[in-house]
């Protein structure tokens, strides 16, 4: 065996004559030191070490916000006058909501459905003549209810919002005797958690992370267990095609992910009572295609560790943004527009929009097809990738 490429022993260095002479602080000072020129000699750990920390912290003081904006807001206005225009904009103003204007009041509840807005306002007909006869205006204001948080503070941004009208037009009554002091009341409506339970919301999204965090960990573990043990030279000694050997590598991992997410799909039904209001197979379809990616994910970051615990590290670093950027924990309308953007390409974000469209709103292929495109593009990409760095490092 040829030993040209071997550092050369510090003097210091605890070899097994120098440690049984040396006293006990010596030898932990020797062992320690040991351990510290490991990690540094390690080319990923270093990296891990320090910017994992990092990157947690500029998640939670920078990227994570509970405090949402510009909520999309599906508004069906009836009246169509200079008092429900005032009504609007009062709701639109300080980036509470961002009104998409619709034609019916059946279509602004489709557009919360489908995920196009995230609340309902209804502005009834004669807003005009009600103000000029001082007589109350009553408006309707339905909110999906899928994040409790966000139900709270969408209740409250309507609160502000006919505050505001009313002042407005109470000062147009004051200056030039000719405004209105009409009551403003709103009709308040939850949507699809009516209860408000945290768990309607949570599991969905614990579907998602249990996938992520199962299939990647397991097949990088896996297949860097095999290189440390040395029966991967055995398998590549064999006639298998690398390809081969990923299909073959992933497919009890492609089992046990979806045991895994039948598991919590069916504890959470049962047990936390989370409605499943759409088709069971899209779910079906959406996590094959969701297990597929990560298990391409898992066999990408086992290409570039170099053992175990290299493994661990790189999928908590792949783990931790999914969980943050994706919507599963924090609302995206609270984030600013940077991590807005980079949370287009976590493939947690479409499976998180695919899990609660069907079960909490019952939404269909036809409105969640943008995200099944972009978990194919995730699948197959991913694989794609895993073969090719595979095949690398045979």
């Amino acid at each position: 065996m040829d030993h040209s490429s071997e550092k050369p022993i510090p003097h210091d260095h605890p070899t097994r004559a120098n440690i049984g002479g040396a006293t006990f602080g010596s030898r932990l000072r020797m062992i320690a030191y040991k351990e510290f020129i490991h990690v540094r000699r390690d080319p990923i750990m270093p990296r891990l070490i320090i910017l994992l920390p990092i990157l947690v912290l500029i998640l939670f003081g920078y990227a994570l916000n509970t405090t949402v904006k510009n909520v999309p807001l599906a508004v069906f206005d009836a009246s169509q006058d200079r008092i429900s225009k005032a009504i609007v904009k009062a709701f639109s103003s300080e980036e509470r909501f961002s009104p998409v204007v619709v034609d019916s009041s059946q279509a602004a509840l489709e557009a919360v459905r489908t995920g196009v807005a995230r609340a309902v306002l209804e502005i009834p007909k004669g807003a005009l003549a009600a103000a000029r006869k001082n007589e109350a205006l009553e408006l309707t204001f339905r909110v999906d209810g899928s994040d409790p948080n966000m139900t709270a503070q969408m209740g409250v941004f309507a609160a502000d919002s006919i505050k505001e009208v009313s002042e407005r037009l109470l000062a147009g009554r004051a200056l030039t005797d000719s405004g209105f002091s009409m009551p403003l009341s709103v009709t308040q409506d939850v949507l699809y958690n009516p209860d408000k339970r945290t768990a309607v919301f949570m599991v969905p999204g614990i579907i998602g992370l249990v996938l992520s965090l199962i299939t990647v960990l397991l097949t990088a573990v896996a297949v860097v267990r095999e290189r440390e043990v040395g029966t991967m030279e055995s398998l590549i000694a064999t006639p298998v095609r690398p390809l081969e050997v990923v299909i073959g590598k992933v497919i009890p991992y492609f089992g046990f992910g979806l045991l895994d997410a039948a598991l919590v799909l069916g504890v959470g039904v049962w047990l936390f009572k989370v409605p499943m209001n759409g088709d069971v197979w899209l779910l079906v379809l959406a996590s094959i295609l969701f297990v597929l990616g990560s298990l391409g994910i898992g066999v990408v970051i086992s290409t570039l560790a170099r053992n175990q615990m290299q493994a661990m590290f790189a999928t908590l670093a792949f783990v931790f943004p999914n969980m943050f950027l994706s919507g599963m924990l924090f609302p995206l309308e609270g984030m600013n527009p940077f991590f807005q953007g980079i949370s287009y390409v976590i493939p947690l974000r479409y499976f998180l929009k695919v899990t609660r469209g069907v079960m909490l709103r019952g939404a269909g292929l036809e409105n969640l097809s943008l995200e099944f495109i972009a978990l194919t593009v995730f699948a197959v990409l991913m694989l794609l990738v895993a073969s090719l760095r595979f095949k690398k490092t045979l």
